[in-house]
């Protein structure tokens, strides 16, 4: 499934992938926790809290890793 993500997924994806076995551990931990938000890679809980907290921040933030991708397609 990455190998179709291209080249955006090169450059937001393929570095910090995890295994879907870790994703479907994650998944069945939280099941057992009782919880809502079920979040598999450590990174993305400051990602969403990121993004609710300061969403102006976040954006740029989101800006500025789309115009890198952008560069790469020229």
């Amino acid at each position: 499934m990455l190998a179709a993500t291209g080249s955006a997924g090169d450059l937001v994806l393929t570095p910090t992938a995890i295994e879907p076995e870790d994703v479907a551990d994650a998944l069945f931990a939280g099941m057992a926790e009782d919880r809502f938000l079920i979040l598999p890679h450590p990174e993305v809980a400051a990602y969403y809290e990121a993004r609710a907290a300061t969403p102006d921040k976040w954006l740029t933030g989101m800006n500025s890793i789309q115009q890198k991708w952008e560069a790469t397609q020229r």
